[in-house]
C-alpha cells in the first residue's frame, strides 16, 4: 500500500530541511540570511519572556587623576550598566493539502514529489519572510520582527531595545549618505571606521549588507584584484565583494542602503526549540484536507547600536 502524503511529509521534513540549500523556483534567493548564518550572526538559544541584553554603557564616571594624595573618593553609587530588552516575534507558515491530492497522485513516487515540493516551498517561504524583514521591519500589527531600518536607522537615533538614542547619545549609530561613484568608497570608509572606533579593534564590521545598486556602484570603482574576499569568490562572478576585511553582500530585498554589521553587536536570535519547527499534522474540520505549520520564535536585536553603521543614497 502506497504511503500517504501525510506520512511522506512526516518522514521527509528533516531530510528536506537538511538537504535544501537554494530554491529551484522563480522567487526565492536568501543571500543575506545565508551570509548571516555563515558569519555567526544567528544565535540559537532557549528563550524567555523577552530577550535581555545587559549593557556596560560608560566608563566609571568617578574615576580620574588625583589632585593630591589626600583626595576623597565620591560616595555616589557607581552607575555603569543598563539593559536593552526585546519582545519575541513569531513566524508561521501553514502547509495544507487535500485528500484529492492523495487521490490524484496514487503512486508513491508521485506522492514523494508532491510532498517534497510543498515542504521546500514552506521552508523557502519561511526563510524568505526572514530575508525580507532583515532589511525592513514587519508590519503584522503585533510584536514585529525588527529590520535594520529600525535597529540601524538613517537618523542614527531610534529606540531599539527600549533605549532612546535621542537622549542616550552613546546608543546612536553612525549614519551618512553617498551621492554617486565619486564618494561611495569614502563614505563606506567613514562608516566602517566609525563602527570600528579604532585601529586594531576586535569589533570590526564583518559583513556589509545592501541592495544590488550600491553593490554594483562600489564594484565599478574597484580594480580586479580588489573585488573578492578570496579566490573562490572569483568563480561566482564576484557576487561577494571585499571591503577592507568585510564581505559585501547584496540581497533582492536590499535597496540603496548599506549596513555595516558585526556578530557581537547584531544578531538574529532564534529559539533553540522552535526554529523552522514542523508541527503535527492535523485533519481540518469540515474539509477533506490536512495541515501542519512551520513555526519559529525569533527576534533581530542589537546590544551595541553604536558599533553598527548605515549609509544610503542622498
Amino acid at each position: 500500500m502506497a504511503l500517504s502524503i501525510e506520512q511522506i511529509v512526516a518522514y521527509s521534513y528533516e531530510a528536506v530541511l537538511a538537504e535544501m540549500r537554494k530554491g529551484t523556483n522563480q522567487w526565492v534567493e536568501n543571500a543575506a540570511l545565508r551570509e548571516l548564518q555563515k558569519g555567526g550572526f544567528i544565535k540559537h538559544v532557549s528563550l524567555g519572556p523577552t530577550i535581555e541584553c545587559p549593557l556596560d554603557y560608560r566608563p566609571n564616571p568617578d574615576a580620574g587623576i588625583l589632585v593630591t594624595d589626600m583626595d576623597s573618593a565620591p560616595l555616589t553609587k557607581t552607575e555603569i550598566g543598563t539593559a536593552a530588552s526585546y519582545e519575541i516575534a513569531q513566524l508561521s507558515v501553514p502547509v495544507t493539502w487535500s485528500k484529492g491530492d492523495d487521490a490524484k497522485n496514487p503512486e508513491e513516487n508521485q506522492k514523494v514529489n508532491l510532498a517534497t515540493q510543498i515542504l521546500e516551498n514552506g521552508i523557502n517561504t519561511h526563510d524568505d519572510i526572514i530575508e525580507r524583514n532583515i532589511f525592513v521591519t514587519s508590519t503584522a500589527g503585533g510584536v514585529e520582527l525588527n529590520g535594520l531600518d529600525v535597529l540601524v536607522p538613517d537618523s542614527g537615533q531610534g529606540t531599539p531595545g527600549g533605549i532612546s538614542a535621542v537622549t542616550e547619545t552613546w546608543w546612536r549609530n553612525f549614519a551618512d549618505t553617498y551621492t554617486d561613484v565619486t564618494d561611495i568608497e569614502a563614505t563606506m570608509t567613514a562608516a566602517y571606521n566609525a563602527a570600528m572606533k579604532g585601529s586594531g579593534s576586535e569589533q570590526t564590521p564583518k559583513i556589509l549588507l545592501g541592495g544590488s545598486d550600491p553593490h554594483a556602484l562600489y564594484e565599478s570603482q574597484l580594480q580586479q584584484l580588489q573585488r573578492f574576499v578570496d579566490t573562490n569568490e572569483a568563480d561566482g562572478g564576484f557576487k561577494v565583494l571585499a571591503f577592507k576585511t568585510a564581505r559585501f553582500v547584496f540581497s533582492q530585498y536590499g535597496d540603496d542602503h548599506v549596513y555595516f554589521l558585526n556578530p557581537k553587536s547584531y544578531n538574529l536570535v532564534v529559539s533553540k526549540q522552535y526554529f523552522r519547527d514542523k508541527g503535527n499534522t492535523q485533519e481540518i474540520n469540515d474539509a477533506n484536507a490536512f495541515r501542519f505549520f512551520i513555526y519559529s520564535a525569533l527576534q533581530a536585536i542589537t546590544n551595541n547600536k553604536s558599533r553598527l553603521a548605515v549609509i544610503s543614497l542622498a
